[in-house]
């Protein structure tokens, strides 16, 4: 395989700074741009932050309205990195710089970026392919998840900014037959896949993703915007975005902005470290930028406030992150001080209900704490559901930042039960489930239409069970 990249035009050493962990991030992005660019209601407006998600994005307005007291000020532009304005970058004429570039260049990234192939369609016409290569020997059903796990590859090689050139070389024609079937398999991607994005004047959007990255990127390259240009909390984990943090880092007025680098590891343990290490990504990163840990500066105002054990807490977790192949040092770690687990608890529960409901009560105390604020985070979808569940009783209704799954939204959970219905062919239990969800009104009246589900209950669907079908219930 082999790499594509943009080129990077370095001016002055790339500005970078931390925000320690332990600071509230939000808070602390807020306070020193305010430092950096001035407090006045139009100072901020002339800034663009870069920031990972959405999500993001609102709760940086919810900080500086937090830091000015609510008083009107004009914001900077918040954008996320993951959803530039490709109405904005013709604007400032990136697409025209783009074509005016060499062909080795430019070809990567092209002066028109067709529009992203759907998740949706993009499975669809993946489990065709699968299909057609496998004939008869493969369900539609595992079709469907040989085109998923395709999917999964392409997005990363996409991601790496990588292509299937050299992917026929792998596999040494003496090596078991297996491994060919492996790569005519994948001769899906290689070969047939850029047809279909072709037939279909699409292309994929991790591919769009990187393409408009790279744009905006050239686009500041040549024309450094006036104002600053702050990128905030992405640790460059794609190679687009690495790229344009390069660039931002180099900018007039430009610097990133690292959450919770750590700037005291040594370098044994940075080599040994693997990419599974929080600390791994941004380690790359400073690599991609040419900088070394040490050169990162604290990001200003330096007089914060931070809990007052952050930085024993801070080097107890550094410790025990240490790589596996380092932990032997820790016989010979100094003991921490016991402030370093101040208002830590544990708390052992017998099953998982009484766990969410512990982990609910815990956050309703600090909601009704003035000045307090609180968050669970945990790996575990099911708690999370659970723990709001609970919240709910009291009508305290949560943001979930991992949003709510398609299979539990109200109208998927209909349809959810009308085909369970349709396949248990209409037996009582899965028909009343159907027609007594809040969706189900058969164009009626909801209220006409529930008395009729319930003279239907009484009429047919008590005593001895009907026969299946329809006709059944008639």
């Amino acid at each position: 395989m082999t790499e594509r990249g943009v080129p990077s035009e370095g001016g002055r050493p790339p500005a970078v700074f931390t925000i320690p962990a332990g600071t509230p991030f939000v808070d602390a992005l807020a306070a020193g741009l305010i430092a950096r660019i001035g407090g006045g209601p139009e100072d901020l407006a002339a800034a663009v932050v870069l920031l990972p998600t959405r999500r993001a994005c609102r709760a940086l307005a919810d900080a500086f309205l937090r830091l000015t007291g609510g008083r009107p000020t004009l914001l900077p532009r918040m954008r996320p990195l993951g959803d530039l304005d490709e109405d904005e970058l013709a604007i400032a004429g990136a697409f025209d710089l783009l074509a005016e570039m060499p062909p080795d260049d430019g070809a990567a990234i092209g002066d028109d970026i067709p529009p992203a192939l759907s998740g949706l369609r993009r499975q669809i016409l993946l489990t065709r392919l699968v299909m057609a290569l496998s004939g008869r020997d493969t369900s539609a059903e595992q079709a469907a998840r040989l085109a998923a796990e395709l999917g999964r590859l392409l997005d990363q090689v996409l991601t790496e900014r990588l292509d299937f050139g050299a992917l026929a070389g792998l596999v040494p024609d003496e090596l078991a037959h297996h491994w060919q079937i492996t790569l005519e398999f994948l001769a899906i991607l290689s070969e047939q896949w850029p047809k279909v994005l072709t037939a279909e004047e699409v292309i994929d959007a991790a591919e769009r993703r990187n393409r408009l990255l790279a744009a905006q990127a050239l686009a500041w390259q040549r024309h450094p915007p006036a104002g600053p240009v702050i990128a905030a909390g992405s640790t460059g984990s794609i190679p687009a975005t690495a790229d344009l943090l390069k660039v931002v880092a180099e900018l007039p007025q430009g610097c990133v902005v690292l959450p919770g680098l750590d700037t005291e590891m040594d370098e044994e343990t940075r080599q040994a470290l693997d990419p599974t290490h929080p600390q791994y990504g941004m380690v790359r990163l400073l690599t991609h930028l040419g900088l070394s840990a040490e050169a990162v500066k604290p990001w200003p105002p330096a007089d914060l406030p931070h809990p007052a054990d952050a930085a024993e807490r801070r080097r107890l977790i550094q410790v025990a992150l240490r790589p596996a192949g380092l932990t032997d040092r820790w016989r010979r770690q100094a003991p921490f001080s016991a402030t370093a687990l101040d208002g830590v608890s544990r708390i052992d529960c017998p099953g998982p209900r009484e766990e969410a409901g512990v982990i609910a009560l815990v956050l309703r105390e600090a909601l009704e704490t003035p000045g307090r604020t609180a968050a669970l985070i945990t790996p575990d979808r099911l708690l999370a559901r659970r723990v709001a569940a609970e919240l709910r009783r009291w009508d305290i209704d949560v943001d979930d930042s991992a949003g709510a799954p398609l299979a539990h939204t109200p109208p998927v959970a209909f349809l959810r039960l009308v085909l369970d219905m349709v396949a248990e062919d209409f037996a009582p239990v899965a028909t009343l489930a159907a027609l007594k969800h809040p969706l189900a009104a058969g164009d009626r009246r909801p209220a006409a239409f529930r008395a009729a589900v319930r003279a239907l209950e009484i009429a047919a669907l008590r005593g001895p069970r009907p026969a299946g079908g329809i006709n059944g219930l008639r």
